[in-house]
């Protein structure tokens, strides 16, 4: 099946209108990210049949996002899956992504202002050196990371722009995508726990977060 195809079936099975400013903008997200994986690896394959689960969670898990204007930060975002896709269906999200490798973020970069995302922020750079370098007193309202597995030492780090209601959205699969789990008990909570629907070992676990106290 072709990408537009399969993508306005399944946005149908979601009740997306397909003449909506959401399933246009992901409509050339996906353009972009086909035009640019022919020539840098962002994903394994290019068919719809692939796409399909990356592009379903991000479209699932954005009717769960709380409305308003809120401040995210989203780790290894590699292609966009689920960023790009939260923030086209969150317009007053304030995105911020860090990808340390070069190539995939300027395909990130490049989607967002194709995308015409002004409140969107890449950083090219690994995690631990990005929180070094000066975010300070900033707190985040929700953090993010798929496909990739946190340090305790680095959740930590993360907890400390966190205030009392940052929700940390893990994707992950029948395991936690932290290396030392028992860190998660450390200061956040968890909210929920719920299985990306049409699959079996793909999850969406919510933390809530405490603000740090020395």
């Amino acid at each position: 099946m072709k990408v537009a195809a399969g993508l306005a079936r399944m946005l149908a099975g979601f009740g997306i209108p397909a003449d909506g400013d959401a399933a246009r903008l992901l409509g050339r997200y996906l353009e972009l990210l086909l035009k640019w994986n022919a020539r840098i690896n962002l994903t394994a394959r290019g068919e719809w049949d692939a796409l399909e689960p990356l592009v379903r969670e991000g479209v699932w898990s954005a009717q769960l996002y709380p409305p308003g204007e809120r401040s995210h930060l989203d780790i290894g975002s590699g292609a966009g899956f689920p960023a790009i896709i939260l923030r086209i269906f969150n317009p007053g999200m304030k995105l911020e992504m860090v990808e340390s490798r070069g190539k995939k973020a300027a395909f990130l970069e490049t989607a967002a202002w194709e995308l015409g995302f002004g409140e969107v922020r890449v950083h090219a750079e690994r995690l631990d050196a990005f929180l070094r370098r000066g975010p300070g007193e900033k707190r985040w309202d929700s953090i993010s990371w798929k496909a990739i597995r946190l340090s305790g030492a680095e959740l930590a780090s993360l907890r400390l722009h966190a205030g009392e209601d940052t929700r940390f959205w893990m994707y992950h699969g029948a395991n936690v995508a932290v290396g030392e789990p028992t860190a998660l008990s450390d200061g956040l909570r968890l909210e929920k726990s719920l299985r990306v629907p049409g699959t079996n070992d793909s999850w969406l676990s919510i933390y809530r977060g405490s603000r740090h106290r020395s």
